[in-house]
């Protein structure tokens, strides 16, 4: 969807058992647990590993999924009642046709990868491994990834949130954009609905279960801020100078609007999000703020994503914000090279403060990464785990408090540019 990898080779770390478990076991990827047969794989292994939320291919053509459809539902044999038996039989010689044999046991999950709770035993399996040989896979090296070549998706929930929606540029003009000049030709005719190379990079933090390990190593004595993440749509709304005129040039400043992935026109299929930063004012307020500003935050309410929280209209919640700075040249005036510097958590508070802007609610100033331990069940849980137990609860934010959260954002306190998120397994179990 946005060049993520859903599928790639690694190593599984550490087997762990699972007490009064006699056919399954856990197995450590990075520090995701996924559950596993007894003895299928050891530390060390090399296994490809499939993410939550990834959907697999469904390779069988749409003639044999239909008539595997009517096996299924028991409209096939219309002239007479088939054996158990025989209907398996039917239906195994459909799916070996299937250009995917190896997923066909995922046929009646509509081979969507999801969270499995197994509540006997007080664990959850997030994700799925897949021995490579099994697979047809030969290159077998930690860290390839296989999404593409085995036609993985991730499920499109709102076009305008995956950019999937709109005309793309073509990689001459993409080449172009780099370049400040041909931006600022070709913005004089058009928005244009692309992300461009100038902006700050795409919010997507990574799951804390790719980087638990390394950030407790790293950083397991300092604080972090743990606010809550919201379920809704990626918007970004900034500020900008320009020179408008052709004959009569003037200095002026305007307001542009980005979904995750590209910049979007206030009359194009961006109109939504405009519609809410118009109806808030939110144009005017940070227009009015001195200088050029990046706001990023979560855009929720009515047709958003079930509108979980109940809101009335729509609203936008902030939670970064970037200040552009631009280099001084030899002659000590600015000159056209800048950076985006991100606000810390302080000055991110008093920012939102000052300008009236709405921050996402702070559930934790002062957290501490969790160390791993045995839990009331026997079985070891690593503070990856923890930390996954602690974001199954309800949300703060919006008039329905008894909906369960989407999990929590950790920001390092003393540096805002390192951050990972925590989802609840639970919220999409």
């Amino acid at each position: 969807m946005y060049g993520k990898k859903l599928a790639y080779i690694a190593k599984v770390n550490e087997i762990r058992e699972i007490p009064n478990a006699d056919k399954i076991e856990l197995a450590t990827v990075m520090d995701y647990t996924v559950v596993v047969k007894k003895g299928e794989y050891k530390p060390g292994d090399l296994a490809l590993y499939v993410e939550v939320g990834s959907i697999l291919p469904d390779g069988l053509s749409p003639e044999d999924k239909e008539k595997y459809d009517s096996v299924f539902n028991g409209t096939f044999f219309k002239d007479r009642v088939a054996s158990e038996a025989e209907i398996k039989e039917v239906l195994a010689a459909i799916q070996a046709k299937s250009k995917y044999p190896y997923f066909e046991f995922l046929r009646q999950k509509h081979f969507r990868i999801t969270n499995w709770k197994l509540n006997k035993f007080g664990v959850v399996s997030q994700g799925i491994l897949f021995k490579p040989e099994e697979l047809g896979i030969t290159k077998v090296k930690e860290g390839l990834d296989y999404t593409e070549q085995f036609n993985i998706t991730e499920p499109v929930e709102d076009d305008e949130e995956a950019g999937v929606s709109g005309k793309k540029d073509g990689w001459f003009l993409r080449k172009l954009m780099r370049y400040a000049w041909f931006r600022a030709l070709r913005n004089k005719k058009r928005i244009v609905e692309s992300w461009d190379p100038s902006f700050p990079g795409k919010s997507d933090e990574e799951n804390v279960q790719k980087l638990y390990t390394r950030m407790f190593n790293e950083h397991k004595d300092e604080e972090w801020v743990a606010t809550e993440k919201l379920e809704g749509q990626n918007i970004s709304i900034f500020s900008e100078n320009y020179t408008k005129g052709i004959f009569f040039r003037k200095e002026d400043k305007r307001i542009g609007v980005c979904s995750r992935t590209r910049r979007l026109r206030e009359n194009g299929t961006g109109k939504n999000f405009w519609r809410t930063v118009k109806r808030l004012h939110l144009d005017e307020k940070i227009k009015n703020i001195p200088g050029e500003w990046w706001c990023r935050g979560e855009h929720c309410g009515p047709g958003i994503q079930g509108n979980i929280y109940k809101l009335e209209d729509t609203e936008v919640i902030f939670f970064d914000f970037y200040r552009k700075e631009y280099e001084i040249g030899k002659n000590g005036k600015p000159t056209s090279k800048f950076k985006w510097v991100k606000l810390n958590y302080e000055e991110s508070i008093a920012f939102a403060k000052q300008w009236d802007l709405p921050f996402v609610p702070v559930l934790d100033e002062h957290y501490k990464l969790p160390e791993g331990r045995v839990n009331e069940k026997g079985v070891q849980v690593s503070g990856a785990d923890i930390m996954l137990q602690q974001s199954d609860k309800n949300t703060v934010f919006g008039k329905n408090l008894a909906h369960k959260r989407e999990g929590f954002v950790l920001r390092l306190r003393n540096n805002y540019n390192v951050s990972f998120k925590v989802k609840n397994p639970n919220y999409s179990i």
